[in-house]
Order: C-alpha cells, then sequence, then structure tokens
C-alpha cells in the first residue's frame, strides 16, 4: 500500500488535466505556465526572444485560460478577479489618454504582459479545486527551483570554469564578474530574483515533503542557488530571500513548538530565530562573496605566474583597471540605507517632476513613455529610466487611479496572507501557510526596484507575485467552484 498511494496521488492530481486529452484547457495552460516560468528564468542563455514567446504562445494562453475560467468557472465573481480587471481597463485607458505620446502599439507589449501575470499566473489556481490547487502548485515550484538551479550551475561555470565556458559563448558570453558583481542580465539586481526565488521556493518544497533524499537534494539546491545569489551582491533581494525564508522558518518552527510552551514564548522564540535567520542569511552571503572572490584571485594568480614574464606584464597593463580590485568593490554595507543607495533622490526628483506636470496624476503617461517623460528629472549620475520603484514607477504610468489599485491589490493579497498563515478557520499544511513568503519577497523586491504593475515586459518577480497572490486567494475561499 505505501508504494501505491503517492502513484495514486499522482494520477488524482494529473486527472483534472487530463480532462479532454492532448486539448486540456488545463493541460495547456499547465504547459504555458511552466514554459512561462523557464522561460523569463532561462531566456539570457537560450537563444530564444522571450517576448516573442509572450506575444506569440504566453499571451494566447492566458486568452485560452481567461475563456475558459469565466464559461466554466464563473471566476470574474470574486473581488479579486475584479479589482485585477478595473487595473487592466484603466491601465488601457491610460494608453488612450495619452494616444499622442504614448506609443500605442508598443503598449501592447505591457498589456500582453499585464493580462499574462493576471490570467496566466493569477487565474491559473482558480482553474481547479482547493485540494487540487495544493498538489499543482508543487508542480509549478519544483519548475522554477529547476530552471533556478539550472541557470545558477550555468553561472557557477562561467565564473570558477572560464576556459569550459569559452568553448560554448552563445550561452556563457553575457555571465561575467563586472565590478566584484555577478551580472547574469542586464544587470546584477536583475540577475538575483531568480536564485532568490529558488532558495525560498526550495524552503517550500523542504516544508511539503517527508523523504529523506528530497530534502537532501532540496537542501543542494538551496545552496546552489545561494552562491550566485550571494555573488551578484544585490542587497534587496538578498534581504529579501532572507526575509522570506525567516517567514517560512517562523511558521515551522511555531508548529514545531505547538502544545509545548505558552503561546507568547512561542511567538516570542519564533520571532528572535527569524530574526538570527536573517542576519544569517545576510552576513553569509558576504562571505560567500569574500570566499568566491579568494578563489577567483588565486586561479588568477596561478594563471599569470604560468606565463612568461614579458607576456604576463603586458596582459596586466592592457588589463582593464575595473578588473583588477574586484574584491574591493563588492563589499556593500548598509551605510547608505538611510538613501536606499541614492534611490530617495531618484523619487524626489520624479516628484518635482509630477508636480511641474500635474496632469500626470489623473491619467498617468502611459507604460511605455513613463522613463521617458521623466528623464529630466532624473539626478545626475543615477540609473536614468528606472523608477527603482514599483509604485512610483505605477504613479507616473497610471496616475493616482492606478496607484490605488496597486495599493488595494497589494492590501488584498496582505489580508489574504494572513488568514491563510494564521487564520484559525482553514487550517493549512505547513508548505500551503509559507506561501506569503514569496509576497514578502516580491514585494522587497517590487520596492527597490521597478518590477511591479508597470513594467512594460515580463520578469520573474511580477509573474510569482501573481502566482503566489492567485493561490493564496483561491485557497482561502471554501466554497467550491462552480
Amino acid at each position: 500500500m505505501k508504494t501505491k498511494q503517492p502513484q495514486n496521488e499522482t494520477q488524482n492530481t494529473l486527472l483534472p488535466l487530463r480532462e479532454g486529452g492532448v486539448f486540456s484547457w488545463r493541460l495547456i495552460a499547465a504547459w504555458s505556465l511552466v514554459g512561462c516560468i523557464a522561460i523569463e528564468v532561462l531566456f539570457n542563455v537560450l537563444p530564444i526572444d522571450h517576448n516573442t514567446l509572450l506575444l506569440y504562445w504566453f499571451f494566447p494562453a492566458a486568452l485560452l485560460l481567461f475563456s475558459q475560467l469565466y464559461v466554466s468557472k464563473r471566476f470574474t465573481r470574486y473581488f479579486e478577479i475584479k479589482l485585477l480587471l478595473a487595473f487592466l481597463v484603466w491601465g488601457f485607458a491610460t494608453v488612450v489618454l495619452n494616444h499622442s505620446r504614448a506609443h500605442m502599439a508598443d503598449s501592447y507589449l505591457w498589456f500582453a504582459s499585464a493580462c499574462t501575470v493576471v490570467f496566466l499566473c493569477f487565474g491559473f489556481a482558480y482553474a481547479f479545486e482547493p485540494e487540487e490547487a495544493r498538489r499543482v502548485f508543487v508542480w509549478i515550484a519544483a519548475a522554477m527551483l529547476i530552471s533556478a538551479v539550472i541557470l545558477s550551475l550555468i553561472s557557477l561555470i562561467a565564473v570558477f570554469a572560464k576556459e569550459f565556458a569559452q568553448k560554448f559563448p552563445s550561452v556563457f558570453e553575457d555571465i561575467d564578474i563586472a565590478g566584484g558583481r555577478l551580472g547574469i542580465d542586464s544587470h546584477p539586481n536583475r540577475s538575483s530574483p531568480a536564485p532568490a526565488l529558488g532558495i525560498v521556493l526550495s524552503g517550500m518544497l523542504f516544508a511539503s515533503t517527508k523523504k529523506g533524499w528530497k530534502r537532501v537534494l532540496l537542501i543542494l539546491a538551496a545552496i546552489i542557488c545561494y552562491i550566485p545569489l550571494a555573488q551578484t551582491v544585490s542587497r534587496t533581494a538578498i534581504l529579501g530571500a532572507g526575509l522570506a525564508i525567516a517567514f517560512e522558518i517562523f511558521l515551522a518552527l511555531r508548529d514545531a513548538l505547538k502544545n509545548r510552551m505558552h503561546a507568547i514564548l512561542r511567538w516570542g522564540i519564533c520571532a528572535v530565530a527569524a530574526a538570527a535567520v536573517i542576519v544569517v542569511f545576510y552576513k553569509g552571503a558576504d562571505l560567500t562573496v569574500q570566499a568566491c572572490n579568494a578563489i577567483l584571485a588565486q586561479e588568477e594568480s596561478a594563471q599569470t605566474a604560468a606565463l612568461p614574464e614579458a607576456q604576463s606584464e603586458a596582459q596586466e597593463s592592457a588589463a582593464p583597471e575595473v578588473d583588477k580590485p574586484a574584491d574591493e568593490v563588492v563589499s556593500r554595507d548598509l551605510s547608505d540605507a538611510d538613501s536606499f543607495n541614492g534611490r530617495t533622490d531618484i523619487w524626489l526628483g520624479i516628484w518635482n517632476g509630477l508636480l511641474e506636470n500635474p496632469k500626470i496624476f489623473a491619467f498617468g503617461t502611459g507604460p511605455w513613455v513613463a522613463p521617458d517623460v521623466m528623464v529630466p528629472y532624473f539626478p545626475a549620475n543615477s540609473p536614468i529610466g528606472f523608477f527603482h520603484n514599483s509604485l512610483v514607477g505605477t504613479l507616473v504610468a497610471f496616475g493616482i487611479p492606478g496607484l490605488l489599485l496597486a495599493l488595494i491589490i497589494l492590501v488584498v493579497a496582505a489580508v489574504g496572507s494572513l488568514r491563510l498563515s494564521f487564520g484559525k478557520k482553514q487550517a493549512q499544511p505547513l508548505a500551503v501557510r509559507m506561501l506569503p513568503a514569496i509576497l514578502l519577497f516580491a514585494v522587497a523586491e517590487g520596492m527597490m526596484e521597478d518590477f511591479l504593475f508597470a513594467t512594460n515586459s515580463l520578469n520573474i518577480v511580477w509573474m510569482w507575485f501573481m502566482i503566489a497572490a492567485g493561490f493564496i486567494l483561491r485557497l482561502n475561499r471554501t466554497e467550491q467552484a462552480k
């Protein structure tokens, strides 16, 4: 019986996906979501334009899922769906209202991305009953973890096995240490979310299984993702992932100490343990970077010693100055935390731009041209065109109405998270109650980078914010979808 139970559970999990055969709308949605996750994590190392796949695969699949959910599940009766639809409609309205400068054809990329995250990412959970949704989520989380591990392994090979990596330039050419920080995507801060999410999801999957060999693999996967995350030296991603892991530890320890001590003492111990996890996670990343730099420096010294003296001197004189002191620029403490590494200057400049253009408060600029409109107001020597805050970007793109809708979405997700993790009426498994950890990470990233709501292309943070929010709100509903 013990050997047959996992097979029966697997069959029960796949049963809704098999309804209708290969043309099952649930199966198409599942493969599309898995493909969307994998491509958005790995597109930088694959000869694939992810925006093309967005327009020709993920966006049509999202519309297919929306049509089926509307007809068979009547999911538009839910408040959260109406709220997201209102946000989509208002976003489209801002494009029309700003038709003279909004580049309507270009804004279509934002519209396709927004529909994909709303219908495919958020709406996916509503295609299943609560029990089925819990099981299907494991498959989605596993797809993300596998993708993050693959990307992390590729990054480690590119950094520590350069001779091998040079044989496959199409895969490894854009991955390297620059300025002491690992860059996988356009910037280290945009390279860090994928391995960070891999760590967060490995904790959830760890709580969902009791098999020893699976737990060992999950720990190994988390370690593989942790090293490149540390090498990006992205403080927001590291602290956000640490916060998410601390939340998972808090819930796990709270369950372990249940009925063993007074509630106040139990909560205090859990809070202290969670705070310790954040500190260890952050400091561990700093130590990891130092260890990696020492290894790279030792390898470089060995290679230099093997060269003839004249060739070595020529190589040193030709090497870019920024590459020599790589280990001197990776130590980024929290001394500039009061200004969020200069972000407050950016936000103040954007605010001054809004005051000079008060019409933007009413109906925004449209998502595509929002950075261009605000270019004159960015501080000198700042990354021009990046608001470094999703709510600031939303305000500029969609005005006060769009910002209010985004804030309501965040509040609804937060209330649903509290109900799921700490509510007593619906006792969910520990792994399910850890779902808000993903939201903690996504919101932390979204407040320091422009990953949510107004971005002009898909990104893994926006996708997983919506996936987690969809599953949280779906699992909070006790009634059966009809």
